[in-house]
Order: structure tokens, then sequence, then C-alpha cells
């Protein structure tokens, strides 16, 4: 037993702190213990990262119109009265930057049932819904990712996981400080030259440093937009007010409606019975483009029971950095402004609810960073098993003591 015992916890080295001896042990334990639920939300999370590109290239027959079908825009009112009459009411339209995009017009449920619709924005003719089968698979991939398909259990046991995650970036970090300056270039690079193990042990410890920061950032907001009492510390710590979240607030749900999919969560059919708007969305559409004076993709929210009111965000990303930028106006239905929620008058904790699920996935400032988180979640998924090699190495030594 104690042969064993010192093969798994390793004598202290000399002049190695107790500190950076204990953070070494449970960075093995602890990392064994979490592998391979880091392994599958780093990987479930690295294909879903690319969900709207691959649905539209899926779909790119009724996504994109051809150049010769570009001319004058038909009202968004009419392409809404053709859904209706096609496929019922609708709860969301997304008007789209680019002008070889055709018109999203989309019904959600509770049960995250209903239909997205792809309308030719000259001709109002209905182009096609997206495909099923890229819906399911992506529905699939975030129950994964979020559930490990275990609903409850598995959210929690993957909020542990990832809690463990974010030690263990952190143990890693002060396992891999180098002793002395001199020996930091050497941290830095992989030897390709060498033996497998080594390359492997270098894999481990220079991918990780490399990736520390944005997989600490993207397990943060990971939490965030699954967990309450995250979200609550990050608003807080942001200079928020505590928050407390029960199904009968509908106006704090409301505030954090950029959480995945607690936006559809309240636009079930039943219990929140869409209704006929006063003012013409066009209308409404022309007096945003008049108070927001830049282009931008525009997603319209139609008014509810729960929500008497229309709201249009607009999306800037014509910032320096490409910025995902959110501003909201919110309209009563015969019309008039009732709000002006304009991003940058928006205390920091406010901001950052509107763009906790973009930093999480990387959309924050487009393709690049899409790839970018792309690549971060694939190391991510490469250091449980370059870390298990490291262990299953020091683990062969144990037949030495049989």
């Amino acid at each position: 037993m104690n042969k064993i015992l010192k093969i798994f916890l390793r004598k202290q080295r000399k002049k190695e702190s107790l500190f950076k001896y204990i953070m070494a042990v449970l960075h093995l334990w602890l990392g064994l213990l979490s592998s391979i639920i880091i392994f599958i939300v780093c990987l479930s999370g690295s294909i879903y990262a690319f969900k709207t590109q691959i649905e539209n290239f899926v779909d790119s027959d009724i996504v994109y119109i051809k150049s010769e079908e570009k001319g004058a825009k038909i009202s968004v009112d009419t392409i809404l009265n053709n859904f209706e009459n096609q496929f019922g009411g609708a709860t969301n339209i997304t008007v789209f930057k680019e002008t070889d995009k055709s018109i999203l017009v989309s019904s959600f449920s509770k049960e995250n049932k209903g239909v997205s619709a792809y309308y030719n924005p000259v001709s109002g003719q209905l182009l096609g819904t997206k495909n099923k089968n890229s819906i399911a698979f992506f529905d699939f991939i975030l129950e994964v990712h979020r559930f490990l398909l275990a609903g409850d259990i598995g959210k929690f046991v993957n909020g542990v996981a990832v809690l463990i995650f974010i030690f263990l970036l952190f143990s890693g970090f002060i396992i891999w400080l180098p002793k002395k300056i001199n020996q930091l270039k050497k941290s830095l690079k992989i030897n390709f030259n060498a033996k497998f193990h080594r390359i492997n042990y270098d894999l481990h410890r220079v991918l990780g440093f490399y990736s520390i920061l944005l997989l600490f950032f993207i397990s943060i907001t990971g939490l965030y937009v699954s967990f309450h009492w995250v979200k609550n510390a990050v608003i807080i710590g942001l200079g928020g007010d505590s928050i407390v979240i029960s199904d009968t607030n509908i106006a704090l749900k409301k505030s954090l409606s950029n959480s995945f999919d607690v936006l559809f969560d309240d636009l079930s059919a039943k219990e929140n019975m869409i209704i006929k708007q006063e003012s013409d969305l066009q209308t409404l559409l022309l007096k945003t483009d008049s108070i927001l004076k830049y282009d931008g993709t525009k997603v319209i929210q139609l008014a509810s029971e729960n929500s008497k009111s229309i709201n249009i965000t607009k999306i800037n990303n014509d910032n320096l950095l490409h910025f995902y930028v959110p501003d909201k106006i919110e309209f009563s239905i015969d019309g008039k402004v009732r709000i002006q929620e304009l991003f940058t008058n928006l205390p920091l904790h406010e901001q950052f609810k509107l763009i906790a699920k973009p930093l999480h996935t990387g959309e924050i400032m487009g393709f690049p960073t899409i790839t970018i988180y792309f690549l971060i979640s694939l190391i991510g998924c490469s250091l449980p098993i370059t870390g298990f090699i490291i262990w299953y190495k020091t683990l062969k030594k144990l037949k030495k003591y049989k």
C-alpha cells in the first residue's frame, strides 16, 4: 500500500514548495476525476461554436438569395402575414444586415418547438424552412454540452466538472511556472524532436499555458449562462444588485433573456399567447433606423400576453473590433417608443447580461473569434487525453513494485 501511495502521490521534490506539491497532487487526481466530462463538454462546445455557419451552409439555398432576385424589399408585414397564414403565430422576425440574405420568421414554444421559415425579402415568397436534421443535431449537441443527456443531474455533474476544470487551470499554471527566469523559454516551446512521452508532456504543459486565459473565460461564462448562483455572483461583482430568480418573476427573466434558451422559455403558445400589434412593423423598422443610425441585423420580438410591447434589437458590428453591440428599442403595440436601451448607456452588469452568450460561444467578434474559440475548445479536449497519458506512464511504474 505504501508503495502505491509513493507512486501516485510522489515524493516532494527538492526545493519544491509545499503549496506547489499540493497543487500537483490535486491537479492529478481532480484531473482524472473530471477528465471524461471535460472532454465531452469541450468537444460538444467546439462543435456548437460553428452552429450558425453549419446551418447556413446546409440551408444555403434558402438562406441566401440570388443576385438576380435582389431589388426593392417588400414590407415585412406582408412576410409576417404570409407566415401566419402558412404556419400560425410568429414570435420573432430577423432582418439580416447582409443584402444577400432572406428574412427569417420564427415561432417558438416552451418546449422549443416551432417553425423557422425563410422568405424572399423582395417577393415575400416562402423559400423554405430550416433543415430539421440540423436543428435536431444541434439540439442534441447543446443537450450534451449543458446536461450530458441526464437532465438536472447531468447539469449538476457538468457544473461540478467545470468548477474542477477552473481549479485545474489555476493549479496547472502553478505547476507550469518555471523555477528560474532562464527556464521560461523552454517552458514555452514544444520539442517535437523528442520521444513520444516528452512531446505529450510538452503538449499538455505548453498548450495548456497558451490557452489558459480563454479556457478560464469560457468556463466562467459557461457557468454564468447555466447557473443562477454564478449569474448572481457575477452581477454583484460587476456592480449590480443581488437577484432572486423564480418562475413567476417575468421581469427578471426578461432581463436575463440572452442566456441561451431563457428567451424561448417564456414564449409558450399556451401560457403566453401572441397578440396582434396595432402598428405596422415596417414603420417601426424605419423608426428604429432613424434612431439607431447604423447598418445592422434587426431582430423583432413580437408582442405577447406577458410582454405587450414590440422589441426591436439592432446589432451593431460596425466598430473598431467588430464587437457585438446590441441596442434595443421597445415600442408599444400602437407604435410609440417606450424605451431606448442603448448598450453604451447601460451599467457594466447590464451590458454583461446582454453579451454573456456571445462571449461564451465566441460570436462576440464574429467568425474570427468563433474560429479561435473552436481551436481553444479542441485544446481543452486534448488536455484530459495528454494528462491521462502522463498519468498512465507513471502508473506503469507500479509494476516494478509488484
